[in-house]
């Protein structure tokens, strides 16, 4: 079996509120699910950071929809390509500013949870995920 990595770093279009979070992200959770696609979607309220791997096919099809995607802009693809290992058991979304959204609350506190496992790192991690630690350790020493 194939497996593939993706990750990316995109703006948020303007005016992106927590209703569209919320659907985003129960949308995301069945997509990625069907697919057998796992990973995370960081938000930090203009930013999106999302790291996923799965079978390459899976992969290919999710990186479709969120190329299509009108929730954000400028998409800079950090990673794309076979990885020898996958990191993920679930998909995740963390948000430094969750409001009112019991979802995006709860969503977080798993990713939260789930992230203290990522500390350190291995040297033989795929760069996407190094660059997903980087990301999030921003986000934190912001929200702190």
């Amino acid at each position: 079996m194939e497996f593939a990595a993706v990750a990316y770093r995109s703006t948020a279009v303007s005016g992106l509120g927590s209703d569209e979070l919320d659907h985003l992200l129960v949308g995301a959770r069945a997509h990625n699910r069907m697919e057998g696609v796992t990973g995370v979607l960081l938000y930090d309220g203009r930013h999106f950071f999302q790291y996923f791997e799965g079978e390459a096919a899976g992969v290919a099809r999710i990186y479709g929809r969120i190329r299509a995607s009108r929730l954000h802009v400028d998409l800079q693809e950090l990673q794309h390509g076979p990885v020898s290992q996958l990191y993920f058991r679930h998909w995740y979304m963390g948000c430094r500013q969750t409001g009112n959204s019991v979802l995006q609350q709860l969503s977080s506190q798993q990713w939260r949870r789930e992230a203290t496992a990522l500390d350190g790192g291995g040297a033989d991690d795929p760069p996407g995920l190094q660059q997903l630690r980087d990301f999030w350790a921003r986000q934190e020493g912001v929200a702190r």
